[in-house]
């Protein structure tokens, strides 16, 4: 890799530039964090609202948070919704964000900065799977699943010791699954399971306005009757999409990511539910929390960097 070299004012080297600088972006629907990767050490991140007017202007945020930076960088790397073609390097989809379809992100953005460098793109769910591989609850892991659980349901399958990507860059849309046709017909996992269901039913249960209400708060009034009803029914749908996952991959764990996973409630209600469905002793696998919340999509997308771009075996994190 091209490494960069910049003389301080006095005309002297300035040794901080024989350090390895990744810029890792999380692009989100509403909100792109980024932090810079200084061999290793994750800086303090940033954060500031998603482009969506153009892709030009996208790119001009990027590129002007690329441009700013006080030394130079050695790469670029991106967390981003959607189907991701890593050949290719291209976003097929990218999530609600649609002015990035069909693009090249990384190949295009190099015309917005002042010093082009290598870049690497991966889907934010494999981005979340690479962190808990890298420094999380699957370090010594193989074979694993990830379920990403936010206003949409997200997922990864991690392998074989890799990222199991398919033949159409979609393994992995664990939220596609189809749980319940003889009541809900073709509706998916993401009819049944995002925070913004477990919101709605709240909703209508209490007649108040759905965007009234955190749905992990509904964890802390589990002793209030119509609350638990509502949440027991929601964590049954997290259990069948564990156990369908379980009875497809065989993994050696299932880890739950999204900040609903935080509440200390949620893993023995999900196990409760679990024993309840008879056939779980023939597939019983551990079922975890992954240790990356916040940052998992920019240490996973930093991951991917080097081990696809640097092709590391081991990658430095502290």
């Amino acid at each position: 890799m091209k490494k960069h070299h910049r003389a301080n004012q006095d005309g002297l080297d300035d040794d901080m530039t024989a350090k390895k600088r990744i810029l890792a972006f999380e692009i989100g629907t509403f909100f792109t964090r980024y932090v810079v990767f200084e061999d290793g050490r994750m800086g303090i991140p940033g954060t500031i609202a998603t482009p969506v007017d153009s892709v030009e202007s996208f790119y001009q945020a990027l590129a002007h948070i690329a441009n700013n930076q006080r030394f130079p960088l050695d790469g670029i790397a991106m967390s981003v919704p959607g189907f991701i073609d890593v050949d290719k390097q291209l976003a097929v989809t990218a999530g609600a964000l649609q002015m990035l379809y069909r693009h090249e992100i990384g190949r295009e953005l190099q015309k917005y900065l002042d010093d082009p460098v290598p870049t690497w793109m991966e889907n934010d769910a494999n981005c979340a799977a690479m962190a808990e591989k890298l420094s999380g609850n699957a370090v010594k892991l193989d074979d694993f699943a990830l379920i990403t659980i936010d206003s949409g349901i997200g997922g990864a399958l991690f392998l074989d010791g890799k990222i199991r990507r398919g033949k159409d860059w979609r393994a992995g849309e664990l939220g596609m699954m189809i749980p319940n046709y003889e009541k809900g017909g073709f509706l998916t996992m993401q009819n049944y399971l995002s925070t913004i269901v477990l919101a709605e039913r709240y909703a209508e249960e209490f007649d108040v306005p759905s965007g009234s209400i955190v749905p992990s708060s509904l964890f802390r009034r589990l002793d209030e009757p119509r609350v638990r009803k509502i949440v027991d029914q929601w964590i049954d749908y997290l259990a069948i999409t564990i156990f369908n996952i379980a009875a497809v991959a065989d993994p050696e764990c299932i880890l739950l990511g999204g900040g609903i996973c935080r509440e200390q409630q949620l893993l023995p209600l999900v196990n409760a539910a679990l024993d309840r469905i008879l056939p779980w002793d023939s597939f019983r696998t551990s079922v975890k929390r992954c240790r990356h919340t916040n940052n998992a999509g920019l240490i996973g997308a930093y991951y991917a960097f080097e081990t696809e771009v640097d092709g590391l075996e081991e990658v430095p994190i502290r």
